[in-house]
């Protein structure tokens, strides 16, 4: 993804989030900040994405726009609201565990920042020029006066990870949450294993938290569907490794997954707890790492 361009995956997780919880079911699964502020993205989207926030609201467009996601990518929707929930039940362990920071790394218009910024935890937040200048205008426009993350631009690998923490994350002894919701996906192999030994060196304490798609497990055709929906909008999965490689590579760089959660276990624990026929997306997986 180009640094001055506006996410379109980081917009469609907003959209589909805000749609699903127009179901109050699903609604009930978030508190109300979080569901508001999902609300607030859309709403401040460009044109003509910003017209989601009304077309949404019909119970009919609602419907075909999840028979058509379905059809395509079966599993799609739910792993929005999956990703959602789990990494704020994970990230709420830590924080009650006594876990004191937290870096965002690709925060998108994701809401943990500004969610734990508001609990007086330290959160920083990184992503591209644009999405971070975005990101700002939204919170300054929604959330004035409110005690907010900071947020820095990084492109990468142009720009040094190692470099911007050293001067904005100073304490590198604190119990750190590393959050990375749907970031290494679009990022190379060779710089993820870069990444991830940087982490590793400069905290003492971390935890990284994150998602995962492991492509290989899903059909040809769904891949060639995931990898083009991408592609049409200028975004390029690169990543993608299966999760048995993504866990040797983890270790390899220090970090051991203490929990993680697949299609099968998501299906089990969440979506079996509300009244729905949608099915999870095979491939995706969260997990905790220290």
């Amino acid at each position: 993804m180009r640094s001055n361009k506006l996410s379109q995956s980081a917009a469609f997780i907003a959209i589909k989030f805000f749609g699903l919880t127009r179901k109050a079911e699903f609604r009930d699964l978030f508190d109300g900040h979080t569901v508001r502020f999902y609300e607030k993205v859309v709403q401040s989207l460009p044109f003509p994405l910003k017209y989601y926030h009304h077309w949404l609201r019909f119970r009919p467009v609602r419907s075909f726009y999840i028979a058509a996601e379905e059809l395509f990518l079966p599993g799609d929707l739910m792993h929005i609201l999956a990703r959602k929930w789990y990494m704020e039940q994970m990230v709420d362990e830590l924080v009650d565990r006594g876990y004191g920071q937290i870096l965002v790394l690709g925060a998108g218009f994701d809401h943990l920042g500004l969610r734990y910024a508001g609990r007086g935890i330290p959160s920083l937040e990184l992503d591209t020029p644009r999405m971070a200048q975005l990101k700002r205008q939204l919170l300054e426009q929604h959330y004035p006066g409110k005690p907010q993350p900071d947020i820095l631009p990084l492109t990468l690998p142009d720009h040094s990870l190692s470099d911007l923490l050293q001067q904005h994350m100073p304490n590198p002894g604190k119990k750190t949450i590393i959050i990375a919701e749907g970031f290494f996906d679009y990022l190379e192999k060779k710089v993820v294993t870069e990444l991830l030994s940087t982490l590793r060196r400069h905290f003492a304490s971390p935890v990284l938290v994150s998602t995962h798609f492991a492509l290989n497990e899903l059909s040809s055709f769904h891949r060639f569907i995931f990898r083009s929906s991408l592609r049409i909008v200028g975004e390029k999965p690169e990543f993608g490794v299966s999760m048995k490689t993504f866990r040797a590579l983890l270790q390899n760089s220090g970090f051991r997954i203490q929990k993680e959660y697949g299609p099968d276990a998501i299906s089990e624990n969440l979506l079996s707890s509300v009244n729905t026929d949608l099915p999870m997306l095979r491939g995706f997986y969260l997990f905790s790492a220290r």
